[in-house]
């Protein structure tokens, strides 16, 4: 009894350790939302001088191409004002399409003369969309920026240009 029972142990522990356990394979992915923002650096861009015949005078400054942004879901484009070399400049922008652009325009929301507030303001939204910059094709949308800056500076009496820098960010809300 006792060899039967040794031989019957022997092949139980052959056959579990011969069985091929069976395991399905798996694949996990995980997507996660895409996002890219770029400034560009203008080469040149027309810059006009504009007498209000106040104490205040305006330059404006229309930059093409000054933002891209590629997104797989809706999106916001932020502006914040930094610190002026001139303490009565005030700066607002506006936003356009750019004639380039060839992303998705559905859904998107333009800022026109959007008042930056004085250093350390909250940041306002600039370009907001609710849908993806991908357009099934070409993945970006590229935006026009106009810079209003209102100064009582003057070039007939010279001294300093004023600046005022802006700070750009985007989010998915």
């Amino acid at each position: 009894m006792k060899k039967v029972f040794i031989l019957f142990l022997f092949y139980f522990m052959v056959l579990t350790h011969s069985m091929v356990y069976a395991q399905s394979p798996g694949l996990s992915i995980k997507l996660l939302d895409a996002l890219s923002f770029t400034i560009s650096q203008p080469q040149d861009f027309d810059l006009e001088y504009i007498n209000t015949g106040k104490m205040k005078n305006r330059i404006v400054a229309k930059v093409p191409d000054h933002i891209t942004v590629i997104s797989s879901r809706g999106y916001e484009v932020r502006a914040v004002s930094g610190a002026s070399n001139d303490r009565e400049s005030q700066v607002s922008l506006t936003s356009h399409i750019s004639k380039t652009n060839k992303g998705n325009t559905s859904g998107l929301v333009f800022g026109r003369g959007v008042q930056l507030e004085a250093l350390n303001g909250s940041a306002v939204t600039v370009i907001s969309s609710s849908n993806t910059s991908w357009n099934g094709i070409n993945p970006e949308n590229k935006f026009d920026i106009d810079y209003s800056l209102e100064s009582t500076y003057s070039p007939a009496k010279g001294g300093v240009p004023p600046t005022i820098p802006v700070i750009f960010t985007v989010l998915q809300p």
